[in-house]
């Protein structure tokens, strides 16, 4: 009989682990959210899309290389963009590096992680929000109480302060955890009905405020509806998490007119959204943490880095750990 196990969270991370472990293991997911990707995440409003979370991502290891290769050609990823300028209140400078392959999901940013979630078992909106001794494995609750299910072996992949709070004291990855800083970030998202051209894809702003814009009809699969994802700096953001939350649309709006000279404050479609550990600002600095006694564990981004390279990197780490355990059993 399959080893029983439980993955928190549905980002990149946790579908990248269960997928290594499918094989060898009986594995279920665990999503807090309606929808999979985690930070590689999308919004579909009033005929507008937006990728609200990571706006792209690079494949640098042969191993995510071959998965990306494969999601391009069944049309589940595409590049984007070509060029990633820079636009201060000076103006627009052109980015003349060269270009390294960027990618995206397709139809929207999650659509990488649907694809390779496919045959997984996912209970999504379901919050795991306790852990319990139950027999040799571990019993999941949710916030009401309500069991989830009894697992031989539990691995979380949510941010690590969401991590260090589900973990009981003894987890022997409490003290790399609690090295880690995250930070958050607003995105706004503008929707046009009429078209404006700002003269490019993609920039990065220097800005006390903002610090990314995105066309996102320039990505392929996007609708062509005139659409911006705004990204707040992630310093302004920690400072500024607690807010009002018309007051900091206010202030992004503001500094945007400022940078492009286009009052947005009356577009068709307005929202924001809070990302309250968007960025790792210190790794854990390990690929992994597993508590060979407690079984239980952690990966993500959040253990070596701030990309979605990071994540992949993370849990296929985990995964060659515990595949050796289960094969040995």
């Amino acid at each position: 009989m399959k080893t029983s196990i439980a993955i928190i969270g549905a980002g990149i991370a946790g579908i990248t682990l269960a997928r290594a472990l499918g094989p060898v293991a009986d594995v279920t997911i665990f999503e807090k959210s309606r929808g999979l990707g985690g930070r590689m995440a999308n919004r579909r409003r009033e005929g507008f899309a937006f990728d609200h979370g990571a706006q792209y991502f690079t494949a640098r290891s042969e191993a995510l290389r071959s998965v990306v290769g494969a999601a391009v050609a069944a049309g589940n990823a595409g590049v984007w963009p070509k060029a990633v300028h820079t636009l201060s209140a000076d103006g627009l400078v052109s980015d003349t590096r060269p270009p390294e392959p960027r990618y995206i999901g397709l139809p929207g940013m999650s659509g990488l992680a649907n694809a390779l979630a496919d045959g997984l078992q996912i209970h999504k909106e379901a919050t795991v929000a306790g852990l319990a001794h139950s027999g040799g494995g571990w019993l999941l609750t949710d916030g009401d109480g309500k069991d989830l299910g009894s697992f031989e072996l539990v691995v979380s992949t949510a941010p690590a302060p969401q991590t260090i709070r589900l973990m009981p004291e003894a987890f022997s990855g409490q003290t790399a955890m609690k090295t880690v800083k995250m930070s958050g970030c607003f995105t706004l998202m503008i929707g046009l009905q009429a078209s404006l051209d700002l003269g490019f894809d993609a920039a990065r702003i220097d800005d006390p405020i903002l610090s990314w814009i995105a066309v996102e009809a320039s990505k392929p699969g996007r609708a062509g509806k005139t659409a911006f994802t705004v990204h707040s700096r992630n310093d302004w953001a920690e400072a500024n998490l607690e807010r009002d939350r018309n007051d900091v649309k206010s202030e992004m709006l503001a500094s945007l007119e400022r940078l492009v000279g286009q009052d947005f404050s009356s577009a068709d479609w307005l929202d924001l959204h809070r990302w309250r550990y968007a960025n790792v600002d210190q790794a854990a600095g390990l690929p992994y943490l597993f508590d060979e006694a407690l079984g239980l564990g952690a990966c993500g981004d959040w253990c070596l880095g701030n990309r979605v390279e990071a994540a992949v990197k993370s849990a296929t780490a985990l995964s060659e750990r515990l595949v050796t355990r289960l094969q040995g059993n």
